[in-house]
């Protein structure tokens, strides 16, 4: 981002270096390869923190005591994971496109089944109709979204939408779901039980929808827009009319609403930053602070409870864009993979 926007995010928060909220309690680094990594989730049953770390498989980490509890036995390749604690499972979604089941409280694999031929991206669980949503990765113009029964341990159904990246999904608590088409610029809202299409909103300076969040209490959804000009547009849930428009920091992948201080939390792997944004009402909202993290801190768990944040992050080279290759990626160094935590002053 440039220098005199992220001036002008910092100057709205009037008087946010008096009122710091976050600052780092710890940062441990983990063993492993130079590989990338997946999402983040943290157990609803006990103060572990889940990262699915691709070729270096599910790392457990306990977030009181600062320290691994183990990686999941024959967990490579793991990206994102869904808890289901009435049935004392956690799934595990996969690059190769199968899906782990594992034993919640034990951390025991149970057994791996095969869902997809493309990688399974993120999933949600759906509570009203006891199902678990799963994501498929990118192809070339079309993901499917696949319905999971949790109890059976097997998939029961198939959507495939003409969608090239859909990101995490949002489950809104009336048996629907919110579906962000990163690539199309649009959000969609679901009917978990049927699957039909409920409406389909595009809001104007969101080229590319990338994360979301919900203020239930308020009937206001957060969505998170990359682009050239990247905004978090705060639109009524249930028409999608939009109520404000804040400019952020680039490429988010992540979006957290914390009730209890009615502010918004958005990290940026690009920027190194977590953007902190008020709610005054829900109309309006403030720009708080920005506080540092580690560049590729891109995906978040945010504890409500603790009111603590975990980011990972690894280091890692640049290469410079050449004719071969004009947008080369990162090369991750091994032993350098960290968990960051921010807590409350």
């Amino acid at each position: 981002m440039k220098y005199w926007l992220w001036a002008a995010l910092l100057i709205s928060g009037a008087a946010w270096a008096d009122d710091a909220t976050y600052h780092r309690e710890h940062r441990v680094t983990l063993p492993g390869s130079a590989h990338s990594w997946g999402f983040v989730a943290l157990d609803p049953t006990r103060p572990y923190l889940f990262l699915a770390r691709r070729e270096n498989g599910l790392s457990v980490f306990d977030v009181k005591q600062q320290r691994l509890v183990k990686t999941v036995a024959q967990s490579e390749g793991a990206n994102g994971v869904v808890f289901v604690p009435e049935v004392n499972r956690v799934f595990v979604l996969n690059t190769d496109g199968s899906l782990s089941v594992v034993q919640l409280s034990t951390l025991k694999l149970l057994k791996r089944i095969p869902v997809a031929q493309s990688n399974l991206n993120s999933a949600v669980y759906e509570p009203s109709t006891g199902k678990v949503i799963i994501v498929s990765g990118r192809r070339a113009d079309r993901s499917t979204l696949f319905e999971f029964d949790p109890k059976q341990e097997r998939i029961t159904g198939a959507h495939e939408l003409a969608v090239k990246k859909i990101d995490p999904l949002l489950v809104k608590g009336d048996g629907s779901f919110f579906l962000p088409m990163r690539d199309e610029g649009k959000v969609a809202r679901y009917s978990a039980s049927t699957f039909a299409l409920q409406g389909t909103w595009q809001f104007a300076d969101c080229p590319k929808p990338s994360a979301l969040a919900q203020d239930v209490a308020r009937q206001r959804l957060f969505v998170a827009c990359r682009g050239e000009a990247p905004v978090l547009i705060v639109a009524d849930r249930e028409t999608g009319e939009v109520k404000a428009t804040l400019p952020i920091t680039r490429d988010v992948n992540a979006l957290a609403y914390d009730e209890q201080h009615r502010r918004l939390l958005i990290p940026s792997g690009v920027d190194a930053n977590l953007t902190l944004v008020d709610q005054q009402d829900a109309d309006h909202y403030t720009v708080r602070a920005g506080v540092s993290t580690l560049p590729m801190a891109y995906n978040m768990a945010f504890d409500p409870v603790s009111q603590r944040v975990f980011l990972p992050a690894m280091d890692f080279t640049q290469p410079a864009p050449s004719q071969a290759e004009p947008k080369p990626d990162p090369v991750f160094q091994a032993n350098t993979f960290s968990i960051t935590t921010l807590g409350l002053d």
